[in-house]
Order: structure tokens, then sequence, then C-alpha cells
């Protein structure tokens, strides 16, 4: 008998969150997300560009950042060791968490940040499946795999994003526990997601520099009290993102 999924309820689909949730299916994320950049290359004519009929093409990060609009990044080319470095760090991810092997697969290109302008490194939804290292993100392999794993757990939110809203088209901006303004309610549960999934790459590594898991819990708090005031401004997936993010432990 074919399987109906509920497509309304997209935790339950997905079995819960990207690195949250041991059982995340991610390779069900992954085919819907194929299928709609499918569908929307067909409607806008670039079918014949970067292929038709396979799936991998439209999870690859060129065709991701094409359909996107091709928005030109803060970037130059990572050196031949840095790629390895970071290739090790992704292998070192699976090792200590092997759920999230499936995660660290998700194919991604990775470039320098620059000009950094004091960011350690970065991601935006313009530019899918891209992210951007800054000389320091290398300073340490400990930094090295918390950034990794931070811009990771934000390339998963928004491919569900791709799919989903987070947030009303009317939400207000809001600023971040840190004090940084003008920030999306979609971009507050981005950084209660990552503060939640580094304090379970800590513990699960056990390597925590003295103090990051005390500030990470205190930010994660943050975020979830800020979430709070601003319900009324998320999608109901958004706000059933806001409380599984509250239960995780």
């Amino acid at each position: 008998m074919t399987q109906i999924y509920d497509l309304s309820d997209p935790l339950t689909l997905l079995d819960g969150l990207p690195f949250v949730d041991e059982g995340f299916t991610a390779k069900r994320l992954l085919a819907a997300v194929a299928a709609a950049r499918h569908v929307t290359a067909e409607r806008e004519g670039r079918t014949g560009r970067i292929g038709e009929h396979h799936a991998e093409t439209w999870l690859g990060p060129s065709g991701a950042l094409l359909l996107a609009g091709g928005q030109a990044m803060p970037a130059i080319p990572l050196t031949p060791g840095k790629k390895v470095q970071v290739a090790a760090k992704l292998a070192e991810i699976g090792v200590l968490v092997p759920a999230w092997t499936q995660l660290t697969t998700l194919p991604i290109r990775y470039a320098g940040l620059y000009p950094a302008n004091g960011a350690i490194s970065a991601s935006s939804r313009a530019w899918p499946q891209h992210i951007l290292l800054a000389e320091e993100a290398f300073a340490t392999p400990i930094e090295l795999r918390e950034q990794v794993v931070h811009e990771l757990s934000h390339q998963w939110l928004y491919l569900l994003e791709e799919l989903w809203r987070l947030e009303l088209p009317s939400a207000r901006r809001v600023a971040l526990p840190s004090g940084t303004a003008d920030r999306s309610p979609a971009e507050v549960l981005g950084a209660a997601h990552v503060a939640t999934v580094l304090i379970r790459l800590y513990e699960a590594a056990g390597d925590a520099p003295p103090g990051r898991l005390a500030k990470l819990a205190a930010y994660r708090t943050g975020c979830l009290h800020v979430l709070d005031r601003i319900a009324d401004d998320l999608t109901d997936l958004g706000r059933a993102v806001a409380r599984h993010l509250k239960e995780a432990t």
C-alpha cells in the first residue's frame, strides 16, 4: 500500500529537526527539495541549463545558487590545505555523532569569507548550500568544527524553509539576545537551533572551551524568550519548531 504523508505537519513528516532528532529523515527532505526546485526550474525555463532528469542535479550548490538568483557572495576560494581541514572536521563530526553523517554529506561549496567584516563564518538563504569561512574560523580545530556545524545547521533549516514558511509575511524585525538588531523571526529560530545543536556537539565531544556551554545555554534561552514574545509573527510551523527546540534537552 502506498504511504500517504501529511504535508501539513512537517515535523512529523520529517521525524523532527536536523541535528536535534536522531531519527530525522534527511533523505525525505532532500527528495522534496529536489522536486520543488525542479518545478521552479521548469516554470522559469531553466531545465535545459542544468539538467532535467537527475535529482542530484537539483541538490548541488551550483543548481541551488542558480535558482536562488546567483547573488554575489563575499567569497574567495579556500586553499587546498583549508579544504582538507574542512573535510577532516566533517568526518570527525560524523564520528562524534553518527546520526549526523547524513547531514554532513549535504553537498556544500565551502569558500573563504572576504571581506569578513568581523564575522567568523557566514551563510545566507540567498546563497543556498554555500558556506563561507573567515581566516579566524581556522584558528583552532575546535573553532573550525564549531563553525562548520553552525553553518550546516543553518543550511538544513534553509532547506526546510524552501518548502514551508517559518514566519508570516508581515513579521516584525527584532533583535537577537546578542544585541544584533533587524533580524527576522526565522533568523531567531535559526539562532536558537544553532545554539541547541552546538550544545549537543560539545556534550558529545567533551571538549568545550571554559564557559562555552554556559554561554550557549544562556543564548539559547534568550532566543526562546524572544520567540515567545513574537509567536504571533510565526507560522504554525514556526511555532512548532520553537516548541520543539524548547523541549530539546
